[in-house]
C-alpha cells in the first residue's frame, strides 16, 4: 500500500484520492508503474518532487527503461540572490552525464512557448521577482 504523510509521519490513512499516489522511495513508485493492475485509472504524467539524492537516481535513468525516464524537467531557476550557503542542490543536469547504460544525456531548453503548452496554462514569461528574489520558469527536454 501507498503510504502518505499525515503530521510528517507516514500513514496510509492519510492518501489523497486516485489518481495521485506517494511513495516514500523509488523503488515503490517504480513498481507501481510497472504494475498497471494497481492503477485504478490511467497514469497521464508522473512528478518527480525532490529531494537532491532523488533527482540523481531519476535523472540517471536510461530511456531504455521499462518504467520509464526522466524526459523534462521543469525548472524555476533562482537568479538572485546567490544561496551559496545552502547545503542540498539540484543536481547540475547540464554538465556532461550519462545514463546508467553508458549513453550520453543532453538537455535542452524549449521555448516558453513549448513550456505554456505542455503545462495546459498561462505560465509568467521571462525574469520574474518576489520579494528580492529573481526567478525564471524553465522547461528542459531530454534529446537523448
Amino acid at each position: 500500500m501507498t503510504q502518505c504523510l499525515n503530521n510528517n509521519r507516514l500513514s496510509p490513512d492519510t492518501c489523497p484520492p486516485e489518481p495521485v499516489r506517494l511513495h516514500s522511495n523509488l523503488e515503490s513508485a517504480l513498481t507501481r508503474l510497472s504494475n498497471t493492475d494497481l492503477a485504478t485509472t490511467p497514469i497521464h504524467r508522473v512528478f518527480v518532487i525532490g529531494g537532491a539524492s532523488l533527482y540523481r537516481e531519476t535523472l540517471g535513468m536510461p530511456v531504455s527503461s521499462q518504467v520509464g525516464f526522466v524526459d523534462r524537467i521543469l525548472l524555476t531557476r533562482i537568479i538572485s540572490p546567490d544561496f551559496e550557503h545552502w547545503d542540498v542542490y539540484m543536481p547540475d543536469f547540464l554538465k556532461k552525464t550519462t545514463s546508467t547504460d553508458g549513453k550520453d544525456v543532453i538537455w535542452e531548453r524549449a521555448t516558453h512557448a513549448d513550456l505554456q503548452a505542455w503545462v495546459g496554462s498561462e505560465v509568467p514569461e521571462g525574469v520574474q521577482m518576489e520579494n528580492g528574489i529573481e526567478y525564471e520558469f524553465q522547461m528542459w527536454t531530454r534529446n537523448s
